[in-house]
């Protein structure tokens, strides 16, 4: 949770704000990633007990950024402003891990097969993957439908199609309030960033049509 609400507070919060305030120009690199760490530390001190230590902090940042070394003044000093940026607003809203591991654990109560198979570090590596890529999804894509289509991607990658019989797709419009088409084309999104074996919109669709 701590990461998920960390990447919240940089990417909606900060990043944004900072945006605003200088315009056309943006910090460099060294700049982002320091201030990624601090939106780690700031994170860790909502979810974790006891929190991520300056030491520890100045660990990642020495292997982070090689070429600056950052006292505990520059870490707690640097917070000071970065929560002054976001009017000192630690609300994240709705995190896409909490509601996956919510959706995922309804969904066990209603069958054994996904009970046994689908796990939550699976439906978490997943969206780990969908940062890397970069996926629009992640930013354009409401929290439901996002959440709702990890967990048929995860079901495709570990239930054979042979032994699918659960009904996923109908389950999942009915909780989540999605659509049928829309988890289908979200989910082809995600297994396209997922499976490298899947390299384009007609091999996607071949393997989702196997859950109708």
């Amino acid at each position: 949770m701590t990461k998920y609400c960390a990447i919240r507070f940089f990417h909606e919060r900060y990043l944004p704000c900072l945006e605003r305030k200088l315009r056309r120009s943006f910090p460099d690199e060294t700049s982002v990633q320091f201030h990624s760490l601090l939106s780690l530390w700031i994170a860790s001190k909502l979810h974790e007990t006891p929190p991520l230590s300056i030491r520890k902090l100045q660990n990642i940042a020495k292997k982070l950024i090689p070429d600056h070394y950052y006292t505990k003044k520059d870490f707690i000093d640097a917070e000071i402003k970065f929560l002054e940026a976001i009017d000192f607003d630690l609300k994240t809203g709705p995190l896409l891990s909490t509601y996956i591991e919510e959706l995922l654990s309804e969904i066990r109560g209603k069958s054994k097969e996904i009970a046994k198979l689908v796990s939550l570090e699976l439906c978490l590596a997943i969206l780990d993957l969908l940062y890397v890529c970069e996926d629009e999804i992640l930013l354009a894509t409401p929290v439901e439908l996002t959440g709702a289509s990890i967990l048929v991607a995860a079901y495709l990658l570990v239930v054979p199609i042979t032994k699918s019989n659960f009904p996923i797709l109908t389950w999942l419009h009915l909780s989540s309030n999605t659509s049928t088409g829309s988890l289908k084309e979200c989910t082809r999104r995600i297994l396209k960033c997922v499976l490298a074996g899947i390299n384009s919109t007609e091999t996607a669709d071949s393997v989702l049509e196997h859950i109708f």
